[in-house]
């Protein structure tokens, strides 16, 4: 009667004046009464229950059932199952779509979402006749596919190579998970396995060494996130690692932010704070090994780093044993360096009280002869020590490899609910364990000797999870049409977004795992659908029914990311190296470079400075390179399942007037000139096919030639050729500037 009086329904009205309560108001008062109305002047908690099979009723939770293929009436315009789902949907709004996408357009889309770098003049050739499907497997087997969607998934796993926050130290091995990922995605390592090495790779089975040591970078995922190392409570530091490695596992993975359940029940989702405690007790049985000592921390954070190669197996017994007595050997050796410093300095003393000493020769003799004894002894065991020194330096052991890692904590064991969120404030023991949300049929218990992330592992990736799949086919729908299906891809919870086709989100979870988790296979299928293939062309009825596009009537225009931004300037402009580098940049500096004040490592320009690939670019918290910066680079601090897209006055100030911009367009004008046999207009027919991968247009072309002749005309020197050159270099370098900074070369249709 109460709710119904708030509502003003059955002619009830309450309060009688001012109109009804906000919605928000009323939905309060809803949950309280669903709670039994209790009086919080008591002073007692509730406890109010989840209805995890009610929850189950929501679409996320739902299992995924492959849909049956709707009937469109129409057979031309479909070429497989995902266009009949896009067009079913579409035609309920009465929409037509645009015409396909011209060859080189399609071309250059493709090469940019598939491996990040523009096509060549000799790619558009290439494939310009050819089966589409040529193009797409040749992109798909290309080394570069691993270096362009690599990168999405490290935007998801929070990549960086230093902790953050206060006391920001670098992390020299955290490159190895960069190009873990990187292999495994050209490799088409199968999903359900490639988040299951980075959750509890260690404890998996493996065929050799080789094997075993990729697994165990893998769960360098569990380990990058930031830590506030200055935190001297050390109770917290840990719960504060375990909530972050919930969250990036919750969202990252099956899209529900389980974090909000550290404090209290989930207020939305079917989390209750017991569940995050089963999860945190997988996670404290786990320990993280990110290879920070306890320099300026007083050693309460200070961590370990895993073994890898050859030798891993014996640095964790014997050869660590040796390295012990190595250090104590190195100790010993100096303490009888200082020893015999003092004997010598006491018997310089004693010779100055000679004749002070007693008469008894003899007696002094012996004792000096005593000490030269000793003396001798310090000095073949030195010359013993320099021998096995000198040895070691002509037949050097194999040097050891290490890797972020996490592994099972030698005691694993449950933890107790911190009431709050407090870490001080326990309350009852909670097992380890999943949430009870999602159920999984056939997953094994926990031992007692178990951390268990296997079981988190083969329950976040069987197939009965209904969300894993359905997560990573929305982001790979999303890195290639600029927006999920779910327009919230971090969140399949009650408050996200529903998805826009619900049947096609589940028809391409469905094949996803039907074909063996194969990323590779599930993109191939999409972008050789039609509606990936169609043009970015404005239809008058699509515009005023769908303006957002959301029934897929188009291709949208989207903006290049930072990353292919920079790596289309490097190739343009002949400078890209290809190869992938040596480790990383960050080993360069120490631990932190800043030893005096606050422990921050820095990057230097020299250190940004490279012709490789952004996603070779060193990642340091807080120390971004400025371009990456400026154009949305996603923020290592945390899970970035979405970028940002800013327009801003800097952006385009950079791209006028930055030395780096001036600099690609400088290269790029000396390419262009380096063929002395060709003339203009074909430099600005190459300069065009380069960048934007088409012909310039008749206006285009004219403005250009003029501007040019402009330029060169008005200050050639008949006598001075060197200095004609020089002219015609800048007069290409402004052409190339404008190009390079164009909204077509930063924008795909």
């Amino acid at each position: 009667l109460l709710l119904a009086a708030i509502k003003h329904e059955r002619s009830l009205e309450m309060p009688p004046e001012g109109g009804p309560l906000p919605p928000s108001v009323v939905d309060d008062f809803a949950k309280w009464i669903a709670m039994g109305a209790p009086d919080p002047r008591d002073g007692k908690p509730v406890t109010v229950g989840v209805d995890f099979a009610k929850a189950r009723d929501f679409w996320s939770l739902q299992p995924v059932r492959k849909p049956a293929t709707p009937q469109t009436g129409d057979d031309t315009w479909p070429r497989g199952d995902l266009d009949r789902f896009v067009l079913a949907r579409r035609a309920t709004m009465d929409l037509q779509p645009t015409a396909d996408a011209p060859r080189r357009v399609l071309l250059r889309r493709l090469f940019f979402d598939l491996i990040g770098l523009p096509p060549t003049p000799k790619d558009l050739q290439k494939f310009q006749a050819a089966p589409i499907e040529e193009a797409v497997d040749h992109l798909l087997a290309s080394p570069h596919f691993g270096e362009r969607w690599g990168r999405h998934w490290l935007d998801v796993a929070r990549f960086a190579e230093s902790n953050g926050r206060a006391r920001n130290m670098a992390w020299h091995h955290a490159w190895r998970y960069r190009d873990w990922v990187i292999d495994a995605l050209n490799n088409d390592l199968p999903f359900d396995q490639f988040i299951a090495q980075q959750i509890a790779g260690d404890l998996l089975p493996a065929a050799d060494g080789d094997q075993r040591d990729r697994q165990v970078i893998a769960t360098g995922f569990l380990a990058l996130g930031p830590k506030s190392l200055e935190e001297l409570n050390r109770e917290l530091f840990l719960m504060d690692t375990i909530d972050e490695q919930i969250d990036v596992i919750s969202r990252g993975i099956l899209g529900l932010s389980v974090s909000c359940a550290r404090c209290h029940d989930h207020k939305f989702d079917p989390v209750p704070t017991a569940d995050y405690y089963s999860l945190a007790g997988i996670l404290r049985s786990t320990d993280t090994l990110y290879g920070i000592g306890p320099m300026g921390i007083k050693g309460v954070n200070d961590s370990h780093l895993a073994a890898i190669g050859s030798n891993a197996d014996e640095l964790a017994g014997p050869a660590a044993e040796h390295l012990e007595s190595v250090k104590v050997q190195t100790q010993k050796r100096n303490t009888a360096r200082s020893d015999r410093y003092r004997v010598v300095r006491r018997l310089a003393d004693t010779k100055r009280q000679l004749d002070k000493a007693t008469a008894d020769k003899q007696s002094l003799e012996i004792a000096i002869t005593q000490m030269d004894a000793e003396i001798k002894d310090w000095d073949d065991r030195i010359k013993s020590m320099d021998a096995e020194l000198a040895a070691l330096v002509a037949s050097p052991p194999a040097q050891p490899q290490f890797a972020m890692a996490a592994q099972d904590h030698a005691k694993p064991s449950d933890t107790q609910i911190r009431v709050r969120g407090e870490p001080s404030n326990l309350g009852s023991h909670v097992p380890r364990g999943v949430l009870r949300a999602i159920e999984v049929a056939g997953l094994s218990e926990i031992g007692e000797a178990e951390s268990g992330r296997l079981q988190l592992a083969m329950w976040l990736t069987s197939r009965n999870n209904p969300l894993t799949s359905r997560v990573m086919v929305n982001r790979i729908w999303q890195h290639l049409f600029g927006r999920g299906l779910v327009d919230t891809p971090d969140d399949f919870g009650f408050t996200g977004s529903p998805p826009s086709h619900p049947l096609l989100l589940d028809y391409l979870a469905a094949r996803f795992m039907e074909q063996g988790w194969s990323v590779k296979n599930i993109i191939r299928e999409i972008v050789l659908s039609r509606t990936y293939q169609l043009s970015s062309d404005v239809a008058v009825n699509g515009s005023e029914l769908d303006p957002d596009n959301v029934l897929l009537w188009r291709m949208p225009v989207r903006r290049l990311e930072v990353e292919p931004l920079r790596d289309a300037l490097l190739a343009v402009s002949g400078q890209l190296n290809r190869a992938r580098p040596a480790g990383s940049t960050i080993q360069q500096i120490g631990v932190f470079s800043d030893y005096e004040f606050n422990f921050q490592v820095k990057l230097t320009p020299e250190m940004v400075r490279s012709d490789h690939r952004t996603i070779y670019l060193p990642v340091v918290r807080g120390s971004l390179p400025e371009m990456l910066t400026l154009f949305d680079f996603a923020d290592p601090n945390a899970l970035v399942g979405k970028r940002d897209e800013t327009t801003v006055p800097s952006q385009a100030l950079f791209l006028m007037n930055s030395p780096t911009m001036i600099e690609f367009a400088s290269h790029t004008a000396d390419r262009l000139l380096r063929d002395a046999t060709i003339g203009d207009a074909q430099r600005l027919q190459m300069l065009y096919e380069l960048t934007l991968a088409r012909k310039p247009t008749e206006v285009e072309r004219q403005t250009a030639l003029s501007f040019l002749a402009s330029e060169q005309g008005a200050t050639n020197s008949p006598s001075d050729p060197q200095s004609n050159a020089e002219i015609s270099r800048q007069a290409w370098l402004g052409v190339c500037h404008a190009v390079l900074a164009s909204n077509e070369f930063r924008h795909l249709k």
